[in-house]
């Protein structure tokens, strides 16, 4: 509750003597202030010193900018969970402002108190780091105020923008500035309305993940990974000790629509945890190879040459084949050292309307596998209790320890850049792909049709049924596995000495391939003449030691 006093005017007497009689009048302006408990109203930004409750003419004097933000077509726009500094400035050095209120609001405050709530709308979060200046403010939720009465010609107060969500939140920053109690302003030039950018990041692929590709045909590609990660890009708290830094053997796979190597929100598996802290991908390996399957989860596995400094901008590269399957990708790369900060992609899409995808590149920025707390590069690990799920880094964090310390994403320079491109295409050769390409309105058509028919005159002829357990499709023969072949050379984590693995393969004998698959042992795909025995194994396992001597 805010009371305000003051004086409302001189009565003088009839008889014209000067009797000065002061009335003094106490309106008490009840401004209820709702709380952060989710209660609606609107922040009522009057300063509480001030002796006029309206404010002045806007003469552009004052304003509030905010920096790093998208404009387009005069409208402005934030990206999710980001973090953007907002200034309060004077543009007459001879006219400062002495008190000061920001607040960020949902823009439907104005409405009605009976039709708007502030239950469960984020608005962001108003940041302030010099409390010597600033403070958040007591009586206005999500609002940040000044500290003490010195003179300012500017302010600056970070703003981190609302989280990741489906809902496309429009944030309206409101601001007041008081030169001293009868003289404040409010208004367009101290107010910004921010839009949510709905385009993808910068690292998202170029087309989202379709459920069922119609493509008659199979493709191989390749992806090759390349290292951005430097001083001269990356200068903050580029680790003290350079000669250890590196990155993981680039680990991957082909796969399908229901399978998932890593995801934003979701919670990282054992083997991205162990690529993440320790940039070891041998668990991560052995998972994918252990969801290979003829329709459903991994087709390929991709794996790339770590590279270690100084050779960290030498490209990694690797091949894999895709199918109407296994039509996506993705990828994963450990940062060394990092507290577990991986670089990678999740569920690349390759097939388009138009056929599979020719080529494309997109820039890589680190992820947080959240298994372990850690502001930097070469902070002492911790582990996370409890869990947190895969998310970005923290950029635009307020520790001063952090390479991304009030960073924007669109200031991060990439950590890496990934390219796939198409090598070639394989037509499925006396496959019929027509069942999958059956759309939905085909399948309305042809109850129409078939409703149709059944009205025709009954001396039509019907067509003959199969019997039950009878198909009109003859069988495909199945197509064992052949002999295994020899042992793969002992292969460790770091590529030195020590334990390792070794994995031999066999292929399913059919002398009807019509193309050769040499690109990945591990990934031999079926004909589409014979059927498999999903219960054989193709690739085998087994432990093994690298002398160190």
């Amino acid at each position: 509750i805010q009371i305000h006093e003051f004086q409302l005017g001189v009565v003088q007497t009839n008889s014209g003597a000067s009797v000065i009689r002061y009335l003094i009048h106490v309106l008490v302006v009840l401004s209820v202030t709702w709380l952060v408990n989710g209660q609606p109203g609107k922040c009522d930004q009057t300063p509480a010193q001030a002796s006029v409750l309206e404010p002045s003419e806007d003469k552009g004097i004052f304003h509030l900018e905010i920096q790093n933000a998208l404009i387009k077509d005069d409208k402005t726009y934030y990206t999710p969970d980001q973090t953007y500094v907002l200034t309060i400035f004077t543009t007459m050095p001879s006219r400062p402002f002495r008190w000061f209120m920001i607040t960020a609001e949902d823009p439907d405050v104005d409405k009605n108190v009976f039709e708007f709530s502030h239950k469960n709308i984020d608005v962001g979060t108003l940041k302030t780091l010099d409390i010597d200046k600033s403070r958040y403010s007591e009586t206005c939720s999500s609002s940040v105020e000044n500290a003490d009465n010195s003179d300012k010609t500017s302010v600056e107060i970070h703003w981190v923008s609302p989280k990741h969500s489906t809902k496309n939140q429009t944030v309206r920053i409101r601001a007041m500035v008081a030169e001293n109690n009868e003289v404040w302003y409010a208004g367009d030039n101290l107010t910004v309305v921010l839009h949510k950018n709905t385009e993808k990041s910068p690292d998202s692929p170029p087309y989202l993940p379709v459920k069922v590709c119609n493509l008659c045909s199979e493709a191989r590609y390749e992806v090759i990974f390349t290292g951005k990660w430097s001083r001269v890009a990356h200068p903050r708290h580029y680790p003290s000790k350079p000669d250890e830094n590196g990155y993981s053997h680039m680990i991957g796979a082909s796969h399908a629509y229901n399978y998932t190597l890593w995801q934003q929100g979701a919670s990282a598996s054992e083997g991205l945890q162990m690529l993440a802290e320790q940039t070891d991908g041998h668990l991560l390996e052995r998972a994918i190879i252990a969801e290979m399957a003829e329709k459903t989860g991994t087709r390929t596995l991709i794996r790339g040459k770590r590279r270690h400094h100084p050779f960290m901008s030498e490209p990694s590269h690797s091949l894999f084949r895709v199918d109407r399957y296994h039509h996506l990708f993705s990828i994963a790369v450990g940062m060394r050292p990092s507290p577990d900060w991986f670089l990678g992609t999740s569920k690349f899409e390759l097939c388009t309307k138009d056929g599979w995808l020719e080529e494309s590149e997109i820039p890589l920025y680190p992820w947080d596998a959240g298994t372990m707390d850690g502001v930097s590069y070469e902070s002492q690990k911790t582990v996370s209790t409890p869990k947190d799920n895969v998310d970005r880094v923290e950029v635009g964090s307020f520790n001063k320890d952090s390479p991304f310390y009030q960073m924007n994403l669109n200031d991060l320079k990439p950590f890496a850049m990934l390219k796939v491109r198409r090598i070639d295409v394989f037509p499925l050769i006396g496959a019929d792909c027509s069942e999958d390409e059956e759309t939905e309105t085909d399948k309305e058509d042809e109850a129409v049709q078939e409703g149709e028919d059944e009205n025709e005159e009954d001396d039509e002829e019907e067509q003959e049924e199969p019997v039950a357990a009878e198909s009109r499709l003859k069988p495909k023969p199945i197509c064992p596995p052949g002999e295994w072949g020899p042992w793969s050379p002992c292969s460790t984590s770091d590529g030195d000495c020590g334990t390792g693995f070794s994995t031999r393969t066999r292929e399913r004998v059919d002398r009807n391939l019509f193309y050769d698959y040499q690109d990945n042992p591990q990934a031999q795909p079926l004909s589409s003449n014979c059927e498999g025995d999903q219960d054989a194994k193709l690739i085998e396992y087994r432990n093994c030691f690298v002398d160190c001597y």
